[in-house]
């Protein structure tokens, strides 16, 4: 007899989805106050940031008496606007009707797949990748992710845009219907951008500066256009860039910043940003789609409207993004940040001889190969998968918190990402 339930078939879906679980700040390290508490390597949060941040807002903001009601305005709108076409360098500039807003990049990738899927639809995935995609984009719209396995093929070269056209083609041959590709721009486990000399295939583990080049990203279009299926350029970390003392890194490129012509079709490119990374301002929630497709800007809207982020968050975010001189001040000061403790976490690894994915120059985290250390296989646990969930464990129960290569889709157990974006002691106690 089925187990009695007050849900319906779709609550119970959603109760059974995983959610991953959050630090309690009781719980959390401090080196004073609780040297014994939890050191958490693996929520993306800048906290080399947040003093700033909180002396902004103290200082800058001031919150009006309209922000108590209903009305909205567009003022964040206009403000992520020429913050887009300032730094992204869209090859046709944004308009404030091009970007809708919700309560963060997590929620806009929810809505933007319950609106370009039905039900059994399948959406791209190249591996490894985001891992919250795994909730995000099917638990309300009922989307299959098509994982892409590179197989040794580099994730940033010509050759990876054929690993997604085999994939189509075997969801096809499994009667799903394939309706859009989501990239992370720059990448997110990996930490680099979709930039590089696009004729080389090299080994993914030893790639140097390694970026998606505007020539791949130009490939991933013909692709999307000659399937029919849209493009999703997650590009939350693309001003997240830091030195790595490499030379042959590239810089940053949107796919805003591509003339589509003859490539695709602009109802089919959207680009997703918003303030909890290039500015650490997570709590926030304040998150974008920007797209010339009129349907999709409407059906965004309409389930946005009153799941939008709050006015205070408004008044704070656009206050920010208003402030063009402080703007250019913090993003450098971030990329400093994140290039020093980068090199002092990738030194730390190298002294210890322990492997991770070189090349990146972005984002909050190292992808590290703890595949030695993963424990023997045992009649309980005989699968890799599951012995790199002993490891992380083992690893929990001595208070370091790190995300597994499996929340992420890796194709090899043992891989684990790091983020490095604590204070350096914290930092160092964790790795150590």
């Amino acid at each position: 007899m089925a187990a009695y339930t007050t849900l319906s078939d779709r609550g119970r879906k959603n109760a059974s989805a995983r959610v991953k679980a959050t630090i309690q700040q009781d719980k959390k390290y401090d080196p004073k106050q609780n040297p014994t508490g939890i050191i958490s390597l693996d929520n993306a949060d800048n906290f080399l940031m947040h003093r700033e941040l909180s002396e902004f807002v103290n200082n800058k903001v001031t919150i009006s008496e309209h922000a108590f009601g209903y009305a909205k305005n567009s003022r964040l709108q206009k403000a992520m606007a020429g913050h887009i076409n300032r730094y992204f360098k869209p090859h046709m500039p944004v308009q404030t009707d091009e970007i809708v807003f919700s309560s963060g990049v997590t929620a806009i990738n929810e809505i933007v797949a319950l609106n370009l899927t039905d039900p059994g639809d399948g959406i791209l995935l190249g591996m490894p990748i985001y891992g919250k995609f795994s909730n995000d984009l099917t638990v309300r719209s009922g989307a299959n992710l098509v994982y892409v396995p590179m197989e040794g093929v580099d994730h940033f070269s010509h050759a990876a845009v054929d690993k997604y056209a085999a994939a189509v083609r075997k969801a096809e041959s499994h009667g799903i219907n394939v309706r859009a590709l989501w990239l992370c721009n720059p990448h997110n486990p990996l930490g680099i951008f979709y930039a590089k000399r696009a004729s080389q295939d090299v080994d993914t583990d030893k790639v140097q500066g390694q970026c998606y080049p505007r020539e791949v990203l130009k490939g991933y279009m013909r692709f999307c256009q000659e399937h029919h299926i849209h493009l999703i350029s997650d590009e939350i970390y693309g001003l997240s860039v830091f030195d790595t003392n490499d030379s042959a890194a590239v810089p940053f490129t949107s796919v805003l910043s591509i003339d589509p012509t003859q490539l695709i079709d602009l109802t089919h490119l959207h680009v997703f940003y918003g303030m909890s990374k290039d500015f650490g301002a997570a709590g926030l929630r304040v998150g974008c789609v920007i797209t010339r497709n009129k349907e999709l800007q409407n059906a965004v809207t309409v389930i946005s409207h009153d799941l939008g982020p709050s006015h205070l968050s408004n008044e704070a975010a656009a206050t920010m993004l208003e402030d063009i001189d402080w703007v250019s001040w913090v993003l450098e000061l971030s990329q400093q940040r994140l290039g020093a403790n980068y090199r002092f976490a990738a030194k730390i690894l190298d002294s210890a001889g322990i492997r991770y994915h070189k090349g990146g120059n972005s984002g909050y985290f190292l992808w590290v190969d703890l595949s030695p250390y993963l424990p023997p296989a045992t009649p309980e646990n005989p699968e890799p998968v599951m012995r790199e969930r002993v490891l992380a464990k083992r690893l929990r129960d001595a208070g370091i918190n790190l995300a597994t290569g499996e929340r992420f889709a890796s194709e090899h157990a043992g891989w684990f990402r790091v983020v490095f974006t604590h204070q350096l002691e914290e930092l160092k106690e964790g790795l150590r």
